[in-house]
C-alpha cells in the first residue's frame, strides 16, 4: 500500500462551519449586485470596484480583500453551478481554504486567487475568458 503523497493537497468535504462561511461570502457578493447565475454581474462588480478604488486617493483606500474575496466566492459558485466541480476544504502548503475540486480531485481551484491575481495588475475584462478556461478544466455538470 502506498503512503499518501505528503506534498499533495488534502481535500475534504465542507463542514458546517465552512458552509456558514461560504454562505456569508455569497451574501456579501449579492450585496455587491452579483448573481452567480449571471456571469456579467461578476464582471460588472469587479470593474465597478476597480473603478471605485482607482478613483480613491491611495492613502484613503480600504483593504480590498473582503470585496475581492466575495467576488472570488461568487466566481467559484458560478463555476460550481456550471460544471461537475464542488466546494471542498483544501489544505495545501499555503494553508486551509475553500476551493472547488473536480470529483476525482485532479483539478482544484481556489477561486479568490485569480481575482486577486488580476486585481494586482488592474486587469479588466478577464472574467469571461477565465471562466471559459476554468469550465474546460472541469467536467460537465452532473
Amino acid at each position: 500500500m502506498n503512503a499518501p503523497d505528503e506534498g499533495a493537497p488534502q481535500v475534504e468535504p465542507l463542514d458546517t462551519q465552512a458552509r456558514i462561511v461560504l454562505r456569508g461570502w455569497l451574501g456579501d457578493a449579492a450585496r455587491l449586485g452579483i448573481d452567480p447565475e449571471l456571469l456579467e454581474t461578476l464582471q460588472d462588480a469587479y470593474e465597478k470596484y476597480l473603478d471605485q478604488v482607482l478613483a480613491t486617493e491611495p492613502d484613503q483606500r480600504e483593504d480590498p480583500t473582503p470585496t475581492l474575496t466575495a467576488i472570488g466566492m461568487a466566481l467559484g459558485e458560478h463555476l460550481r453551478r456550471n460544471s461537475d466541480a464542488d466546494w471542498r476544504i483544501v489544505t495545501d502548503d499555503q494553508g486551509r481554504d475553500l476551493a472547488l475540486a473536480s470529483p476525482d480531485e485532479s483539478s482544484i481551484l481556489f477561486p479568490v486567487d485569480p481575482v486577486a491575481g488580476h486585481w494586482a495588475v488592474q486587469q479588466r475584462e478577464w472574467v469571461s475568458g477565465f471562466v471559459a478556461a476554468a469550465l474546460d478544466s472541469f467536467g460537465e455538470p452532473q
